[in-house]
C-alpha cells in the first residue's frame, strides 16, 4: 500500500509542480501580497496552500515527465506573471496619482522611503494606497482574486496558455487606464493648485513688494488637503470602481483566446 501511495504521489508531482509555478508567479507580481515587505516564507506558504486547494480544479493530474513538461512549465509561469502583473497596474496607477499630488502640492518634502516599490513615496500617495488596500480586503477583494484564479483554471488547463494575439491590446488598455486613473485622483487637487498658482502671479505682478513664495507653500498645502478632506466620500467610491476594473482586467485576461 505505501508503495502504490509514493507511486501515485510520484505521478501527481508534476501536475502540481505546474499548478504552483502559476500560483507562486502570480504571487510574486500580484499587487498588496506580491510587495517587497511581503516576506518570502509567506508568499511560499500561500502559495503551496492555494495550489493544495486549487489542484482538483486544475484538470488531468497525470502530466507526463519528459523534456516538453519544460514548455508547460515556461507557460504556467508566463500566465502567471501576466495576470499578476496587470492587476499591480491598478494599484500603482493610485500611488501615482498620489504622487502627483505630493509633487505640485508641496508633500513633496515630506517623502519617506517605500518598501514595496524601493522608492522614495510621498504621504498622498501613501495615503490613496492604503485606502486602495483597505478598500481590497473590505470588499473581499482577495477572495474575488481567488476565485479568477480558479477559474483560469476551468479555461486555461495546464500548459494550455500561450499568449494570444489580443495580450498587447489588453496590456495598452491596462495602462491606459492606469494613466486616466492616476490623472482623475489628481486633477481636483492639482486644479486648485493651478489656480492658486496663476493667483500668486497675478498679485506678484501687481504687488512686488509681497514675498509670495513665502506663502505659497503653506497656502498649496492647506487648499490641497480641504480638497481631499471635501472629495474624500467620491474617492473612495472611485477607488471601488478602480477594483471592479481591476476585477474586469482580470476576466478579460483569463477569457482572452
Amino acid at each position: 500500500m505505501e508503495l502504490e501511495a509514493l507511486t501515485s504521489w510520484f505521478q501527481h508531482m508534476p501536475a502540481l509542480t505546474l499548478v504552483l509555478a502559476r500560483i507562486t508567479a502570480l504571487f510574486v507580481t500580484a499587487p498588496v501580497i506580491g510587495g517587497a515587505f511581503v516576506p518570502a516564507t509567506v508568499k511560499t506558504l500561500l502559495a503551496v496552500a492555494v495550489a493544495l486547494v486549487l489542484a482538483p480544479r486544475a484538470g488531468p493530474m497525470v502530466i507526463p515527465l519528459d523534456l516538453s513538461f519544460i514548455l508547460l512549465l515556461t507557460r504556467e509561469v508566463l500566465l502567471g506573471l501576466c495576470l499578476g502583473w496587470l492587476l499591480s497596474l491598478y494599484f500603482v496607477a493610485v500611488q501615482m496619482g498620489g504622487e502627483l499630488i505630493n509633487r505640485h502640492a508641496g508633500f513633496s518634502a515630506a517623502e519617506n522611503f517605500d518598501p514595496e516599490s524601493n522608492i522614495g513615496a510621498g504621504p498622498m500617495g501613501d495615503l490613496l494606497h492604503l485606502g486602495l488596500v483597505l478598500l481590497f480586503f473590505a470588499t473581499d477583494g482577495h477572495h474575488l482574486l481567488l476565485a479568477s484564479l480558479a477559474r483560469s483554471y476551468e479555461l486555461m488547463p495546464l500548459g494550455t496558455w500561450s499568449p494570444p494575439p489580443g495580450l498587447g491590446e489588453l496590456v495598452a488598455r491596462g495602462m491606459t487606464d492606469a494613466w486616466a486613473i492616476a490623472l482623475a485622483l489628481s486633477f481636483p487637487v492639482l486644479t486648485a493648485v493651478m489656480a492658486l498658482t496663476m493667483t500668486e502671479g497675478v498679485m506678484t505682478r501687481a504687488i512686488p513688494q509681497i514675498n509670495v513664495l513665502q506663502l505659497s507653500f503653506a497656502v498649496k498645502i492647506v487648499v490641497s488637503v480641504g480638497v481631499l478632506y471635501a472629495g474624500m466620500p467620491a474617492v473612495v467610491g472611485f477607488l471601488g470602481t478602480v477594483l471592479t476594473a481591476m476585477q474586469m482586467m482580470a476576466g478579460s485576461l483569463i477569457a482572452l483566446r
